[in-house]
């Protein structure tokens, strides 16, 4: 499935504005000036994940400005979501070619402007159906540990050492702290 999301953006007397138009002129996302000092940059989802790192920087810089919008056909998006579900995609797509989030918890609102979004997978997800694999807690016992279960000494024991009868007195107390009495 593919969407279309554009952006619009500017005028703007932030210092980074230049910057923005930069990035935009140069991105995945065909670019055109609305109006002078206004521009709107359109981005078609579908499975690339250069199109969406290209929206999601794009957000990244110009969602905090008022004069800054997010579109889908004429209906207006949230730029917050839009920028969440834009990094979402490009590192599921990167990672997996696909989608493989997981809605054991429900279905996150960025989710509602992805194109990658599966409704049946989601369904099946949330109630339990494909549940998380459990972890998997691997315990490793050292040479140390190994070597007093057999009944020997560790392998790095200082052999000159001896073990005194009864304790020091220089031992009794923690360092630091001084004697009671």
């Amino acid at each position: 499935m593919e969407r279309v999301l554009t952006v619009e953006f500017g005028p703007s007397r932030s210092k980074r504005f230049l910057k923005a138009v930069a990035e935009a002129q140069s991105g995945a996302g065909e670019c055109s000036e609305l109006e002078p000092g206004r521009y709107g940059v359109r981005f078609l989802l579908n499975r690339d994940a250069e199109v969406f790192t290209g929206l999601a920087r794009l957000l990244q810089r110009v969602r905090d400005w008022r004069a800054s919008e997010v579109y889908e056909g004429d209906q207006l998006v949230s730029s917050y979501y839009a920028r969440e579900m834009a990094w979402c995609a490009s590192f599921q797509l990167k990672a997996f070619r696909a989608c493989r989030f997981h809605f054991g918890y429900g279905v996150l609102p960025r989710c509602s402007v992805c194109p990658l979004f599966d409704a049946e997978r989601a369904i099946r997800d949330t109630l339990g159906e494909n549940p998380r694999p459990g972890n998997i807690v691997e315990i490793t016992i050292g040479p140390k540990f190994r070597a007093l279960l057999a009944g020997e000494f560790p392998p790095d024991l200082d052999e000159d050492f001896e073990v005194p009868d009864f304790v020091p007195e220089e031992w009794a107390e923690p360092p630091g702290e001084e004697p009671r009495g």
